[in-house]
């Protein structure tokens, strides 16, 4: 079995680096960097379950096993979401591909390592629940309207971080300078627009649920989210795209005359979504955070986001990954003679 881009990453990363990254990343929230949490999770994740693989000498298919419990276990403890953790680990590391060997330790880990951080102090955020009309044609029309509008903020999101080490070296390659220079642009950002786009923006995101928001604020969390990761500071793209898609839906929720935490909800899941084209995961997480209620609504809104990445990976890819591909391609099985 071919092994897929996490599983080949985690052996090639030596144990040690586990602390480097975490400590990199508790610098970069430390000192203000718009970053989230769940890159460096994630990392150190991959890299104990490989650890664990070979230092009992297991087989590729057992080291692939420890991999995704690792990574699932550290997504769902960040963000308190076992069950989505589960098929995070599933569909990072093996592109979508379900093997049911993996799946009950998978979410044996997740829901164990999730127990054991509530039981060490660590508290779960509470969102509202996810409550629309009934499901008719006009409904329907403004959820596929809010997939698209989510969908083009996660392009715009990757977009635009993508290109931000870009520009980054264009100016200098020296990662030492690209640390002053992200620090110090950090620094101006604070004191002309303030700190809601700092850190986490845990705050500012539960404040989206109860009150509407600009435009500018997801938007200004872009630019604070690309001037920390395209320099050399730590971290994953997770909660910025929490905060860009919760900030984007408060802000559409008044045009579109749907309940605000609702579409505030559809929107924080849906950008995470096309930014990250983890379409099962979104659904799962949408799922633990906001409530079962609205089912058809969350699969909706988040097929047509991840519809939209795709449009992305063919702009800055030019190509779609394997697994996306079939969204875009018809395929006709002719039975055999």
């Amino acid at each position: 079995m071919l092994k897929s881009d996490v599983q080949l990453a985690a052996k090639d990363i030596p144990f040690y680096m586990t602390f480097v990254v975490f400590l990199g990343s508790l610098l970069t929230t430390f000192c203000g960097g718009s970053a989230g949490k769940e890159g460096s999770a994630i990392s150190m994740g991959g890299t104990f379950g490989d650890f664990i693989a070979r230092k009992f000498n297991l087989s590729n298919d057992e080291q692939r096993t420890l991999v995704i419990c690792g990574v699932g276990s550290a997504f769902g403890v960040i963000y308190d979401v076992p069950f989505a953790g589960a098929i995070l680990g599933m569909e990072l590391v093996l592109k979508g591909r379900f093997h049911y060997s993996a799946l009950i330790p998978a979410f044996f880990t997740t829901v164990v390592s999730n127990e054991i951080a509530i039981r060490v102090g660590s508290k779960a955020i509470q969102y509202p629940n996810l409550i629309l009309d009934d499901l008719n044609l006009i409904l329907i029309g403004k959820l596929i309207i809010l997939g698209i509008i989510f969908g083009i903020g996660g392009f715009i999101f990757n977009f635009v971080l993508d290109n931000s080490s870009k520009v980054y070296n264009k100016v200098t390659k020296n990662p030492y300078i690209k640390a002053i220079l992200g620090g110090g642009i950090t620094i101006i950002l604070f004191f002309l627009v303030g700190d809601n786009y700092n850190g986490l923006g845990q705050s500012f995101i539960n404040e989206s649920f109860n009150n509407y928001v600009g435009i500018e604020d997801p938007i200004l969390k872009i630019v604070f989210t690309a001037v920390a990761l395209g320099s050399v500071f730590q971290g994953g793209r997770g909660n910025p795209t929490f905060f860009v898609g919760a900030t984007l839906g408060s802000f559409v929720a008044k045009y579109i005359n749907l309940p605000l935490p609702s579409v505030t909800a559809l929107g924080m899941i849906g950008v995470f979504c096309s930014a990250t084209s983890l379409p099962m995961t979104s659904i799962a997480m949408a799922l633990e955070y906001f409530g079962g209620e609205e089912m058809v609504a969350i699969i909706l809104v988040m097929t047509i986001s991840y519809i939209i990445s795709g449009f992305y990976d063919i702009l800055y890819k030019s190509k779609l990954p394997k697994g996306k591909a079939t969204l875009f391609e018809g395929y006709v099985h002719k039975n055999k003679e």
